[in-house]
């Protein structure tokens, strides 16, 4: 099968929860031009899908994802990424459903980014992360050097980013960048549950929650307070699944979302 005819990802999806799976285990998941842009591509189906809830972000084989193929790149004497960044997802600033990466193995380097452009990160006990660009001569720029500090604090991002050292499961959950770390056979189980938890909740809710907590970050105090500068808010307040979340709420039964 011709390269542009090859597929290097996977696609479920269960209970309104879609499971997209990074598939180039000969490479432990590293990405080369095709990968990327492939995964932009389903990325892009995905946000476009009404009855998805969330999105459950893995690796196929030993590894979550190994960061950009360098051997393809010196063969093909480029690299590129899609205008949505590594894996189609580290630049995107509107992706409409929360996101959970499944971290099966190692993340490094754009794995790493990718993971960290995840609302949420579920690790394998054999999970291993680190940013190693500054070892090769390049640095972490999709967007790795800029969230990992926001995760953790600058002082021990910077340990991890300006040292290229690798970060086991355990430490990256003592940390604070890790949700949760579990046996490997039980990963996408405990995947599943965080996502199950979040698809209980009002979609609207979910995402003005999201907005509300991203936007917020780098604002002053006066404008994180001003409910004006988030849109979905009003939308939250004015929408009957406000109402039938406290309708239910008074009798005592589950609420029927209908994301509107």
């Amino acid at each position: 099968m011709a390269e542009t005819e090859s597929r290097f990802h996977s696609c479920t999806i269960e209970d309104g929860i879609a499971t997209l799976t990074i598939d180039r285990p000969e490479r432990l998941n590293a990405l080369h031009p095709p990968a990327h842009w492939q995964l932009s591509q389903a990325f892009d189906t995905l946000a476009a899908r009404d009855d998805i809830r969330v999105v459950i972000v893995t690796g196929n084989g030993r590894a979550f994802c190994a960061g950009y193929d360098i051997k393809d790149s010196l063969e093909r004497g480029t690299m590129e990424i899609p205008p949505t960044g590594f894996g189609g997802l580290t630049n995107r600033h509107d992706f409409p459903h929360p996101i959970i990466a499944a971290v099966n193995g190692p993340a490094l380097g754009g794995g790493f980014e990718i993971a960290l452009a995840c609302d949420l990160i579920v690790a394998s006990s054999e999970a291993s992360f680190a940013l190693p660009e500054p070892r090769i001569g390049w640095a972490a720029l999709a967007c790795g050097v800029q969230r990992l500090p926001r995760a953790i604090g600058i002082k021990r991002a910077l340990g991890i980013i300006l040292t290229g050292r690798t970060v086991a499961a355990q430490e990256g959950l003592q940390l604070g960048f890790l949700n949760a770390v579990t046996a490997p056979e039980l990963l996408i189980d405990e995947a599943r549950k965080w996502a199950a938890q979040i698809a209980a909740c009002a979609p609207l809710a979910v995402r003005c929650s999201r907005e509300v907590a991203y936007r917020s970050m780098d604002m002053d105090e006066a404008a994180m307070l001003d409910m004006a500068n988030f849109p979905n808010v009003a939308a939250l307040l004015a929408s009957e699944d406000s109402r039938e979340g406290r309708t239910a709420f008074i009798e005592r039964r589950t609420p029927v979302w209908s994301g509107r």
